[in-house]
């Protein structure tokens, strides 16, 4: 996604990091495959138990790996994290950044002189770099030139190293401009509202009680 695309406003976009569906994928295959090989081979009471952990597993690493993700639209941006849901209108928005996740800044409430601060779950860092943090701060999506870097205050090797952001920066860059594009432009301010997503929830808890049961009776 580009930061051209990326602040075109009216559009549902979705951000979330590669590596959760990867990870996501790669445990449904092994879990698939044990079920596989348990329906073909297990009939004892172990088997019985390992079926239920996976799926309690699966459950936990729905919520963690493939939910999680930041959703964009013309009303606001949304932050999905495992278990619950922030909404906030781009007019609440203040600013984006980056910290060890990105962070969505907002007014919870109008009138409020107090910031909320969203962490989002799908959208980490490994580290942050003082220069990282400066190229957030500056809430900039142009594209730095290659050659004639000085007019921005900056050595050719910090551009260099601006053009490896990560993607996790990139998109906090991009939310943070498509939140500057919406208030500029109008945006409605509104209350921060914050749900339950009780699918997930259900996917973590049913099986953990089925475990808990199969233990519980087998033994």
């Amino acid at each position: 996604m580009t930061s051209d695309q990326a602040v075109q406003q009216g559009q549902r976009r979705v951000f979330r990091l590669p590596g959760a569906i990867v990870a996501w994928w790669a445990w449904v295959l092994f879990a698939a495959a044990n079920l596989i090989d348990l329906a073909i081979q297990g009939r004892s009471r172990t088997a019985l138990e390992i079926v239920v952990a996976l799926v309690a597993v699966t459950g936990v690493v729905y919520a963690c790996a493939l939910r999680p993700r930041v959703v964009t639209d013309s009303g606001g941006v949304t932050v999905m994290n495992p278990l619950r849901d922030h909404r906030v209108p781009w007019g609440s928005v203040t600013s984006v950044d980056l910290a060890e996740s990105v962070r969505v800044h907002c007014l919870p409430d109008a009138g409020s002189a107090r910031e909320k601060v969203i962490h989002s779950w799908a959208l980490y860092a490994r580290r942050k770099s003082k220069l990282r943090s400066e190229f957030i701060k500056q809430g900039s999506s142009r594209r730095l030139p290659r050659s004639n870097i000085s007019s921005y205050g900056r050595p050719a090797s910090d551009a260099e190293a601006i053009e490896k952001q990560s993607p996790a920066q990139l998109m906090a860059v991009q939310l943070d401009q498509l939140a500057r594009d919406a208030r500029d432009g109008g945006a409605d301010a509104g209350p921060l509202v914050v749900t339950w997503a009780w699918r997930p929830i259900v996917a973590i808890v049913a099986p953990a009680i089925a475990l808990a049961l199969v233990i519980a009776v087998l033994r």
